[in-house]
């Protein structure tokens, strides 16, 4: 009997040993997660799979809820929850997965952005609950766009000097660093010192803008001009990378004069009437012009302007001025300049100047002797009537 005893205290020793170690309620643990695309590009739809595991193995989880929350620039395909009745320690890892469709959008950026996992369950209608977090990266690259965004003067014209302003648009999912902008032209002229800048960082969905200087010569025929534009840049993952771009600089039509002298020198200290000759050099008529001499030493004049009705393109016309050269001036091509006033057939204004040489000359003894044959038929007239008294002297 008393063997009995023993036994039975020992058995319910025994047992209530077994209760003690047993767990009261089971844990659900996120044990490893997957993404379908690492990094997940802007446009795509990741799967996320969750990797769910009942941690204890004599207790059973039931009703168990994965809840995922996200934000921009990710969002849920579907219901935002995934069920099971279920889950036990030595259920299978599928049974344990729940996956979810993420679409990441089409202008997200580069960059890790976390989702948070709720996972609810019960035990003998006790409710419990985990909270995770994973992370999706999302990758890409800089893709460039480029655009004139500014022309001043808007409208250029062969002579003409513009700031031309391109604006550059990453239109990517990536940042860059050290951007830089070259540019080269073929009968656009680009001022060396600007035709390279430095533009720094553009951040994904950022753009970033270079103003250059370029200019059309005056002999330049209107038309359109390649304007050649290259980037190069640093990419965030330190690679290197550049885009070319290209646009075309309308140079519009326009009268351009020239001027020439069409009569013979003039001397030091001299005044008289010239004839200067005007042509119409560029490629579109003029009309209503004015033209006026712009006093430069050693020439003066009276500031008389002259007026053409019209003026072809290859048209020349000769325009006649009274002008007077300084008497210190020196001999050879002195500059002479003239203010050049017109419209264009559409009544658009302009003000161009233009500069020549007009050449002067040093008076040679012919020059002089010309200069002063007067003088010389005085003295002739003089010693003439003097002669005359003096035989009618003798007569008497």
């Amino acid at each position: 009997m008393e063997w009995k005893k023993i036994s039975i205290i020992a058995c319910m020793a025994l047992l209530l040993a077994g209760l003690s170690s047993a767990s009261v309620n089971p844990k659900v643990q996120l044990m490893d997660y997957s993404i379908s695309e690492i990094p997940a590009q802007p446009g795509h739809t990741v799967e996320l799979a969750l990797h769910m595991k009942s941690a204890e193995w004599d207790n059973c989880a039931e009703n168990v809820g994965v809840q995922l929350v996200v934000s921009y620039p990710l969002s849920i395909q579907g219901s935002d929850t995934l069920y099971i009745d279920k889950l036990c320690f030595n259920d299978s890892g599928a049974k344990g997965t729940f996956t979810f469709k993420i679409p990441v959008d089409n202008l997200a950026t580069s960059g890790t952005y976390p989702v948070s996992v709720s996972t609810t369950y019960e035990k003998r209608f006790t409710k419990l609950s985990e909270s995770n977090t994973v992370n999706v990266r999302v990758g890409g690259s800089p893709s460039f766009t480029a655009a004139v965004s500014s022309s001043n003067p808007t409208d250029i014209y062969p002579g003409d000097s513009a700031q031309v302003t391109i604006t550059f648009v990453n239109s990517g999912s990536s940042s860059v660093q050290s951007a830089r902008v070259s540019t080269q032209s073929s009968g656009i002229d680009v001022k060396w010192a600007g035709s390279s800048q430095s533009i720094g960082q553009i951040a994904a969905r950022g753009s970033a803008s270079a103003t250059f200087t370029i200019e059309a010569p005056k002999s330049l025929k209107s038309g359109s001009y390649p304007l050649n534009v290259h980037l190069d840049y640093v990419s965030e993952n330190r690679s290197q990378g550049s885009s070319d771009f290209t646009f075309y600089v309308p140079v519009k039509p326009k009268a351009e004069f020239s001027a020439r002298q069409s009569s013979e020198s003039l001397q030091p200290g001299q005044q008289r009437r010239v004839n200067i000759e005007i042509e119409n050099s560029g490629t579109q008529a003029a009309k209503k012009v004015q033209v006026r001499i712009r006093p430069i030493f050693p020439f003066s004049t009276d500031g008389t302007v002259r007026y053409i009705e019209s003026l072809k393109p290859g048209e020349r016309k000769n325009l006649t001025y009274t002008i007077t050269v300084d008497k210190e001036a020196t001999a050879g091509g002195q500059l002479l300049s003239l203010l050049v006033k017109f419209e264009d057939p559409q009544g658009k204004e302009f003000s161009e100047t233009e500069d020549f040489a007009f050449d002067v000359k040093m008076a040679t003894l012919q020059d002089e002797i010309y200069n002063y044959w007067y003088v010389g038929l005085i003295v002739v007239i003089i010693a003439a009537m003097m002669l005359r008294r003096k035989f009618a002297s003798k007569k008497k």
